[in-house]
């Protein structure tokens, strides 16, 4: 007999309850080190790319070596250290000896170009940076430029380079012990993470320990435990921290891809028998495989998935039951859809609150709105962002007596399921990266022919949103005098790729409002295709 929606709900309140009782553990090193301790020869790290895998036993031995190594290089508590590595072991073992030492991890896209890494280096004050070799051009630049901290604080991965600390395993294999640390304290700082947002260039968030405990506690409950998950989001983001601590709660084996990939994705999950892994709404457009009934995942976790496409989603992973998250950098977990919850599939809910958190959805004046009226969500509890590095004035706008403002439209049903209706945010959504459009416009700001600069976000069935950008060029100028390939080509050298703009249009100048704005509103209106009248960058045709 199926269980009643009402005994579900009752049943997830009394887990929320108790989990929110239980003693987490008071740092990451102190996770890692119990989940050594429970689960040492079991397989930890397995790439899917080939190599070599970890058990959690030998990582723990590497881990013990790097935090040797880094202490010799005289990081301790506090010091902030830069990883600029993909998705390889040499990462996690950084991670979590950095974890030990109660030193600060900052993050670094590698897509990043030389203008980004530096500003995630000097907004961060990092004073030591863990890079692979295959980011060696960003150390010795051929334009002259010189990285802001000295060559002798750089540890490259898989290779060297003049007048630098040395290479990664060479120092960990030359390491001696390292002398009785501290205990960390959960509140004490672990992480750096940087991110667009909606105001410009990346902010770093300031993560605690206790943030990153919370979010791989939260996760691992949502759905019943699993031994074999798919980690293929890169690591310098948070969805591939927190799986690989949902990983170590639930004594998993981490099965880690450098990278997405869409068309390989049945193929990855057949071959290691996967249980858990997440998917993107662009699944769901892709001719159903017949070996997808040979699949055995107990769930897959999605964000901003349309209700239309939940069914068909499904459909293609052999049925696994496909659940909601929600949360920003900036609160962790916030929402998501528990397994249990059946009855919403389709609805476009994006799931309960999460233990820890609680949600208020609020009028432009900050008081709650009526069930089912839309508003603002405003996020509170324990383990969030401490705020903003650096940055008062961006942290006092972000936070109203000490509830971060999403700027994400939401409305909540009688049973307490939220769903997110849209974004009051500047920020381009593409293929689940954000954009921050204030970035895009700064970077196009300083061409010499462009006055006004307006970066939005165009529909796209596969990406989500493209970035188109519209440009008002100065009197007397043409597209002949500014082509779409030198604005492109001025972006490549300044911004990630994955922030490029797809289309370009240009404007004789851009809609204002009463204020003198730019009325972004204007450029989108409603029910029109807003790829007409753009060049087409990756096609290479005028719409």
């Amino acid at each position: 007999m199926a269980a009643r929606p009402g005994d579900v709900l009752d049943a997830l309140a009394r887990g929320r309850e108790a989990l929110e009782r239980e003693t987490l553990p008071a740092s990451i090193g102190a996770l890692f080190d119990a989940a050594v301790a429970r689960h040492g020869d079991r397989p930890l790290w397995v790439p899917v790319d080939g190599g070599a895998g970890l058990t959690y036993r030998q990582m723990a031995a590497a881990v013990a070596r790097c935090t040797a190594a880094l202490h010799a290089l005289g990081v301790g508590a506090g010091t902030h250290v830069a990883t600029m590595l993909p998705s390889v072991p040499a990462l996690a073992i950084t991670w979590m000896a950095l974890a030990r030492l109660g030193a600060v991890m900052l993050p670094v896209n590698t897509r990043y170009t030389a203008r980004e890494l530096d500003h995630v280096l000097a907004e961060g004050d990092a004073e030591l940076l863990v890079v692979d070799a295959a980011h060696r051009g960003l150390i010795e630049r051929a334009d002259g430029g010189v990285l802001p901290l000295p060559r002798a604080r750089i540890v490259m991965v898989g290779g060297t380079a003049s007048g630098i600390a040395g290479e990664w395993r060479a120092l960990l294999d030359a390491a001696g012990t390292v002398p009785p640390l501290p205990a960390v304290d959960p509140d004490r700082l672990m992480t750096l993470q940087f991110t667009s947002g909606s105001t410009g260039a990346p902010k770093g968030c300031m993560l605690p320990h206790r943030y990153w405990t919370m979010i791989g506690r939260v996760r691992a409950l949502q759905a019943p435990r699993v031994d074999r998950m798919l980690i293929d989001m890169p690591f310098h983001y948070m969805g591939g921290q927190w799986r690989f601590l949902m990983a170590l709660y639930q004594g998993a084996t981490a099965h880690v891809a450098r990278q997405p990939s869409l068309t390989r994705l049945i193929d990855t999950l057949l071959a290691h028998d996967i249980q858990f892994c997440s998917v993107t709404p662009a699944l769901a457009k892709q001719p159903l495989d017949p070996r997808r009934e040979r699949l055995r995942l107990t769930w897959a976790g999605t964000m901003a998935l349309p209700r239309e496409l939940h069914a068909p989603l499904e459909e293609r992973l052999g049925g696994a039951p496909v659940r909601e998250m929600y949360g920003l950098t900036e609160t962790g977990a916030a929402l998501a859809m528990p397994h249990a919850v059946d009855w919403m599939t389709g609805s476009g809910s994006c799931g309960l609150p999460v233990p820890f958190r609680r949600l208020r959805i609020v009028d432009a004046d900050g008081n709650e709105v009526p069930v089912g009226a839309a508003g603002e969500l405003w996020i509170g509890g324990p383990g969030m962002m401490q705020g903003y590095y650096g940055r008062p004035d961006a942290t006092a706008e972000a936070f109203h007596d000490g509830w971060f403002r999403t700027g994400d439209l939401f409305r909540r049903d009688a049973d307490g399921f939220h769903t997110v209706l849209g974004r009051i945010k500047d920020v381009i959504r593409r293929s689940g990266e954000n954009i921050s459009a204030t970035e895009v416009e700064g970077v196009l700001s300083t061409l010499p022919e462009i006055v006004e600069v307006a970066a939005i976000p165009v529909p796209d069935d596969m990406r989500g949103e493209e970035v188109k950008v519209c440009l008002a060029l100065r009197p007397g100028l043409s597209a002949a005098d500014l082509p779409p390939e030198r604005v492109l080509d001025h972006c490549r050298e300044r911004l990630a790729r994955f922030k490029l703009p797809r289309y370009i249009a240009y404007l004789p100048e851009l809609p204002k409002t009463p204020s003198g704005k730019i009325a972004k509103q204007a450029l989108r209106p409603p029910h029109e295709d807003l790829r007409l009248g753009s060049f087409d960058v990756v096609d290479g045709v005028w719409r």
